[in-house]
C-alpha cells in the first residue's frame, strides 16, 4: 500500500512539473461569454445608430431620390447588423450556462487485473471533467 501511494504521489508531482498550467474550464467559458456579449452589444448599438442615420438621411424634406436610396441602404445595413447580434446573445447565454455547469473532480476508479492466475480489482486515480450539455 505504501508503495502504491508513493508511486501515485511521484506521478502527481511529475505531471505538475512537466505539464503546462491551463486555466479552468469555467473561466474559459465565462471569458468567451463576456466577449460574445460585448460583441453583441456593439453590433446592436452600431446597427441602431445606422438605422437612425438612414432614417435621418432618407426622411429629409429636401432630399432627392438618391438621398432616399442612400438612407435606405444605410438603414438596411443597420438592420442586418442589429439582427446579427441576436445569435451572439444566444451563444453568450449558452456559454454562461456551460460555465455554471462545468465541473472537474478527482475520483478513484477500479479495473480488473490479472494477479497470480486470478482476477483482482485494482484502484487507480482519475481526474474527471463533466460538462452538462
Amino acid at each position: 500500500m505504501k508503495k502504491t501511494i508513493c508511486i501515485a504521489l511521484l506521478m502527481l508531482i511529475a505531471t505538475s512539473v512537466l505539464s503546462q498550467p491551463t486555466p479552468s474550464l469555467q473561466t474559459d467559458y465565462l471569458q468567451k461569454s463576456k466577449h460574445q456579449k460585448s460583441a453583441a452589444f456593439s453590433l446592436l448599438g452600431g446597427g441602431s445608430a445606422l438605422i437612425i442615420t438612414g432614417l435621418l438621411i432618407g426622411n429629409n424634406k429636401n432630399s432627392s431620390f438618391s438621398d432616399a436610396a442612400t438612407g435606405g441602404i444605410v438603414g438596411g445595413i443597420g438592420l442586418l447588423s442589429a439582427i446579427g447580434s441576436i445569435p451572439l446573445f444566444i451563444a453568450s447565454a449558452k456559454n454562461k450556462r456551460k460555465a455554471n455547469t462545468a465541473t472537474t473532480f478527482f475520483k478513484i476508479e477500479t479495473r480488473q487485473a490479472i494477479q497470480s492466475h486470478s482476477f483482482a480489482q485494482r484502484l487507480y486515480p482519475a481526474v474527471s471533467v463533466r460538462i452538462s450539455l
